[in-house]
């Protein structure tokens, strides 16, 4: 009796395990889920407030004016401008980033992701912001910091901004590169499913000419069979002069 007990409750827990187990992959893929949809939203927010940008909106800086010209308004004015003139016009990257992490997020319920894309985020911003500092620092819309933000103004004094003075040309793309490679990766882009796409749209395109290929035959093969006008009045003329000619013989 004592053993059959002790299975009964070993059972018990076994079930009251695997239940609670249950709830708590449920409730964090519902998290997931939700948490994945704030994000999608939040990346279209921050897209429309770096796009409606203005340096003459009201922020930290200056806030005298009350007239601004940022579509989502006051929050929106002072989220752009701390990312413009935190790491500069590399910002842009940055919506699509928390587009995707959103995206993948709801799709697969791995907070993983999110991990790994905020360090992505923090790797390419580095390097655009030194990026622009070096190449492209000068702008007459970013007035305060440039395009490299006040971190690529600080990177500046840094051994990687003379590691990088060594060769210009070559280092212009090798940071191009390690800029492109970051943000795929902040995206989770997969060369598989790039080289799938690719292919549905290849085969598609090829679809498409193949029907419109065999439209264009269908309409040949009907003007073929169709006389012309020319044609018609030739053996009307032809006939109009046999029936002259009979008449004329038998008179």
């Amino acid at each position: 009796k004592l053993n059959d007990t002790k299975r009964q409750i070993r059972v018990l827990k076994m079930d009251i395990k695997k239940n609670l187990d249950k709830i708590v992959n449920f409730v964090l893929k519902r998290v997931a889920e939700i948490f994945g949809l704030l994000l999608l939203i939040a990346s279209i927010l921050l897209f429309i407030s770096l796009a409606s940008y203005s340096p003459e909106d009201p922020n930290f800086i200056f806030t005298d004016k009350t007239e601004i010209k940022n579509i989502l308004g006051s929050k929106g004015s002072l989220a752009s401008d701390i990312l413009y003139q935190s790491i500069g016009l590399i910002c842009i990257l940055i919506p699509f980033t928390i587009f995707f992490t959103g995206l993948n997020l709801f799709k697969n319920k791995n907070f993983l992701i999110l991990i790994e894309n905020i360090f992505f985020i923090i790797i390419y911003s580095i390097f655009g912001s030194l990026f622009f500092s070096i190449f492209h620092k000068e702008t007459f819309w970013l007035i305060i910091n440039g395009n490299n933000g006040f971190i690529g103004s600080f990177l500046e004094k840094t051994f990687l901004f003379n590691l990088i003075n060594i060769n210009t040309k070559i280092s212009y793309y090798v940071l191009l590169f390690f800029i492109t490679i970051n943000f795929l990766l902040s995206i989770n882009f997969s060369l598989k499913t790039f080289i799938n796409l690719v292919k549905i749209f290849f085969s598609l395109f090829k679809k498409n000419k193949k029907v419109e290929n065999s439209f264009e035959e269908i309409d040949l093969k009907e003007n073929k069979s169709q006389p012309t006008i020319k044609e018609t009045r030739v053996q009307e003329n032809f006939l109009f002069k046999n029936i002259s000619q009979k008449k004329e013989n038998n008179l």
